[in-house]
């Protein structure tokens, strides 16, 4: 993914989750990616680790979660 795709697939899964109001299981976020970004299993995962690791998810093993932060971040969005 470019670094442009990247950020669209980013915001893109914070309006996901938003709109599921702040959390999904992993497999349902997994097949949004998929099909709207065409990030398959290693993209994701990187997309996923890089929103856990600047704080705006969180993953409790099943389940991601927006923070305090990524519901701020994403009040900035149009959902």
């Amino acid at each position: 993914m470019t670094v442009d795709e990247t950020q669209t697939a980013r915001k893109g899964l914070l309006k996901f989750l938003a709109r599921k109001g702040g959390s999904s299981h992993i497999s349902e976020l997994h097949e949004h990616s998929t099909l709207r970004f065409a990030a398959g299993h290693q993209a994701f995962s990187q997309l996923m680790e890089g929103l856990v690791a600047d704080g705006l998810v969180m993953y409790d093993g099943a389940v991601f979660h927006l923070t305090d932060a990524g519901r701020e971040f994403c009040k900035a969005m149009l959902l």
